[in-house]
């Protein structure tokens, strides 16, 4: 299993008490491409009921399916078991790179059992070892530069998309935000950019 000790420098815990968090934490079905959703924030606290089983829950899912409009407020367990994605006929990732067709059943996982991630244009999941990474949160130069792995990730970033000189324009969920991501089996970590398509600045990314 890989060790993300320095990942725990960039998040913040944001409102949820680390005890509280923990607790609950323990009690939510594990994502395997998505580890920790309530510090990423595709999970929050509070007390809605799920449109799908009809049940009350204390965390819901923040954002949409992907073609399904209006559908809020999902509890984990249907998202982990694959009843909201069977039911309403939806995926809750919008795009990821490619796997091998053998491994189908890694690719639903994903999109089908998966929660997605806060984003500006739609989910984009990374691949490494033949299968789709762990997504850890949202990042930015700070962020990468504490966690002393800025160099080696923006390098790889830069030369599989070709989006030179983004250092002074990472910022995490700011106009052009950073995505981590770390592989489940050479444990390496990658990045992927994305941005608001209203911002304009001379950065070279798309």
């Amino acid at each position: 299993m890989c060790e993300n000790k320095n990942h725990e420098k960039y998040h913040d815990g944001g409102s949820i008490l680390e005890s509280e968090k923990q607790i609950i934490q323990s009690q939510l079905p594990y994502f395997r491409y998505h580890p920790d959703p309530l510090a990423t924030g595709a999970f929050e606290l509070g007390l809605k009921t799920c449109p799908c089983c009809e049940r009350e829950s204390n965390v819901f899912y923040v954002l949409q399916p992907h073609s399904q409009k209006g559908l809020e407020n999902i509890c984990p367990e249907c998202i982990a078991t694959g009843q909201a994605a069977e039911k309403y006929r939806v995926s809750f990732i919008e795009d990821a790179e490619m796997l091998d067709p053998e491994n189908r059943e890694k690719t639903e996982e994903l999109f089908s059992r998966t929660p997605g991630y806060l984003n500006w244009q739609g989910e984009y999941w990374l691949t490494c070892c033949n299968d789709y990474c762990a997504y850890l949160g949202a990042v930015g130069t700070k962020e990468l530069e504490a966690m002393g792995v800025y160099d080696e990730v923006v390098a790889e970033f830069e030369a599989r998309n070709q989006c030179p000189d983004i250092h002074d324009w990472l910022i995490k969920d700011g106009q052009i935000s950073g995505y981590l991501f770390q592989c489940l089996h050479c444990c390496k970590y990658l990045l992927w950019v994305d941005g608001n398509s209203n911002t304009s600045t001379n950065t070279n990314c798309p």
